[in-house]
């Protein structure tokens, strides 16, 4: 830049001198008091400013020469300057990449593995919870299954029975009821009212004692039913045992007061019509 500089002053100065002396020589024509006609001076001068011309041409010539070194020494600084900030940018971030890789792949690998756990045991818990649905619904399609069949079947049982009900209602012989009432108890081992009507008929076949097992079984399987205990009690009335016969009785009104209406018809009662006790329920009915 000092070089740039002083070219600079150089030319400014042989500029302004050579402007300065072309003023006085200018002015020393312009103030000749008679014209030079002396060949040798006006060749002296001639031969001058051709050699001023010479050499201000020489020194801007000098000067665009060293402006443009100047200039491509400038554009190669900064292309220097560019590339390596570019270089310094690059080794940097190859740095920063190297380390992150160095430092992070295993965490990295490392959250890639608990993703894909985490993923393996949803996906496992998913799969075992809708198989635990899956099997739950078999089974309870299955249970679903089996009590249709069951219902199927108790109704088939309950319209095998109820047809032998109204066979039984048909029939006029004790001993063909008690066909009717064992084939109903061969599907129901348990029909208390069954056990009950066979004692009855049973007793109009003159088998008191096994009309009483009948009713005791009966009542084993329900104590409440009204009408076992009604026809254990005329079983006790024919074998004679008149306070077995009335604690029955009572319990039978007890359970249900129809059965008061009906002791006056069975001809079992009549030897304990006579009975106190007897007589006081009697006159309940008579006061209801």
């Amino acid at each position: 830049m000092r070089k740039v500089f002083l070219l600079l002053f150089v030319i400014v100065s042989v500029t302004f001198a050579t402007t300065t002396k072309e003023e006085k020589v200018q002015d020393r024509i312009n103030n000749l008091e008679k014209p030079l006609y002396n060949p040798f001076v006006e060749n002296y001068i001639l031969h001058e400013i051709k050699q001023l011309r010479e050499e201000n041409r020489n020194l801007k010539v000098e000067l665009h020469e060293t402006l443009a070194k100047k200039e491509i020494t400038m554009s190669n600084n900064v292309v220097n300057y560019a590339t390596s900030t570019i270089n310094n940018m690059f080794y940097i971030i190859a740095a920063a990449t190297s380390l992150l890789v160095i430092v992070g792949w295993t965490s990295i690998k490392d959250t890639n593995e608990k993703v894909k756990n985490m993923i393996d045991e949803k996906t496992s818990k998913i799969i075992e919870e809708y198989e635990e649905r899956l099997l739950n619904f078999e089974r309870d399609l299955e249970n679903r299954s089996k009590q249709v069949k069951r219902n199927q079947h108790e109704i088939e049982v309950t319209n095998t029975i109820h047809s032998l009900w109204l066979r039984s209602s048909q029939e006029s012989t004790p001993a063909g009821k008690v066909e009717i009432y064992d084939e109903i108890l061969n599907i129901r081992p348990d029909e208390v009212e069954a056990l009950t009507y066979k004692a009855d008929a049973v007793l109009d076949m003159g088998e008191a004692n096994w009309a009483l097992n009948l009713t005791n079984q009966a009542l084993e399987i329900d104590n409440s039913y009204a009408n076992a205990y009604y026809q254990r009690s005329k079983i006790y009335a024919v074998l004679g045992q008149e306070e077995n016969a009335i604690l029955d009785l009572e319990k039978a009104i007890d359970l249900n007061e129809q059965y008061v209406e009906e002791i006056e018809n069975d001809e079992e009662f009549e030897t304990l019509l006579s009975n106190e006790k007897v007589q006081d329920i009697l006159k309940l009915k008579a006061t209801v």
